[in-house]
């Protein structure tokens, strides 16, 4: 997290500085500060390396204030499963602000989306995407034998399937806003 903040900080002193070290990037974005660009990769990075993190505290937060048998479950689940998910799931939340970021340069007209551009945001969010729904596959077939377990002991599917709900939904419950105020934020120094 704190990489995060540093990375921020970083984009937005950077912003107001003037326009001498400036770096050419893609898209015609005219008079980008070094500083912002720096800014972008530390925050990514310190999105990337929070992911473990905010998921193990998701899982803590399911967990909390007498849970049921689904929520201790899914929690459980989460944290157990923090470092396997967490990291992809930081990374593509990173690429989406960065996207978010993006997208509002547009609209208020500070660059040009060309063809390569277009090519390159479609490959890299295809990627980061596959990597973590890979992941997640991963995730399932090591929670494989867990899984028969609870069926054997009795377990009713449907608990399964509710845990992984809401498993789902905590971390868009959590990582959808994360990923808006950031992309937000690295989008304030370029306006």
């Amino acid at each position: 997290m704190a990489l995060l903040a540093v990375g921020l900080a970083v984009e937005t002193y950077a912003g107001q500085g003037d326009a001498d070290g400036t770096i050419p990037l893609p898209a015609r974005f005219e008079g980008s500060p070094g500083g912002v660009l720096a800014g972008w990769i530390l925050t990514a990075v310190g999105l990337a390396m929070a992911g473990p993190g905010i998921t193990h505290w998701c899982g803590r937060l399911l967990q909390a204030v007498r849970p049921g048998a689904v929520r201790l479950l899914a929690g459980r689940i989460l944290m157990d499963e923090a470092r396997r998910i967490g990291r992809p799931l930081g990374v593509v939340c990173a690429v989406a602000s960065g996207a978010l970021a993006t997208a509002t340069l547009y609209e208020t007209g500070t660059g040009d989306f060309g063809p390569l551009s277009s090519l390159g945001a479609a490959l890299v969010t295809a990627c980061t995407t596959a990597t973590l729904l890979t992941a997640a596959l991963e995730s399932k077939q090591y929670r494989t034998r867990t899984t028969e377990a609870l069926l054997r002991l009795g377990a009713p599917p449907t608990v399964l399937r509710t845990a992984a709900l809401l498993r789902a939904g905590v971390l868009l419950a959590v990582f959808l806003p994360l990923t808006w105020l950031v992309g937000e934020l690295a989008a304030v120094p370029l306006r």
